[in-house]
């Protein structure tokens, strides 16, 4: 009789496990799945959404002053926009995530970025936008195409030129 009731206890368990697993991968952005929603605003009066750019592709990218790493490819993609050289529509979306709005405005600022792709984390209106990219694991950049879905996962300029430029 022991037996038999660990036996349920042991596959409910493991289903539950199976269960919350494959929930919590449907809900985040990854590869192949469609881009959780993200709106913007910009100069407190423009909306932007990833639902708005559908047809092109879009490259969501996170970064922080803190985070060496993002900071830097957050210039590498910036440049590559700049260069304009893509055969197919593309819009870059650069969400920096420091506590200072003010350390944001200064290194857009510092780093000569493009000042209409990047937005602080107070420009942005979503309600699980952490879980759903992942941000408390690290950050990241997210390539989508032109149906909304995930592509590619911190793309390098060369795989972004493979989508954008057919080269």
């Amino acid at each position: 009789m022991m037996k038999r009731a660990w036996s349920y206890i042991v596959f409910f368990s493991t289903l539950v496990l199976l269960v919350s697993a494959y929930s919590e991968r449907v809900i985040k952005a990854d590869e192949g799945y469609t881009a959780p929603e993200i709106e913007m605003i910009h100069n407190d009066s423009v909306n932007i959404s990833l639902a708005n750019l559908r047809g092109k592709y879009v490259l969501v990218n996170f970064w922080d002053s803190s985070n060496a790493i993002s900071r830097i490819a957050t210039g590498e993609y910036d440049r590559f926009l700049r260069r304009g050289n893509t055969n197919h529509p593309f819009a870059l979306l650069s969400v920096n995530t420091d506590s200072d709005p003010n350390m944001f405005h200064e290194i857009i600022k510092k780093d000569s970025l493009e000042g209409s792709t990047q937005f602080h984390i107070t420009d942005i209106k979503t309600k699980n936008m952490k879980s759903d990219y992942r941000l408390d694991h690290g950050f990241s950049s997210y390539l989508i195409n032109p149906e909304g879905k995930i592509i590619a996962i911190n793309p390098s300029v060369e795989t972004l030129e493979k989508y954008l430029t057919g080269r």
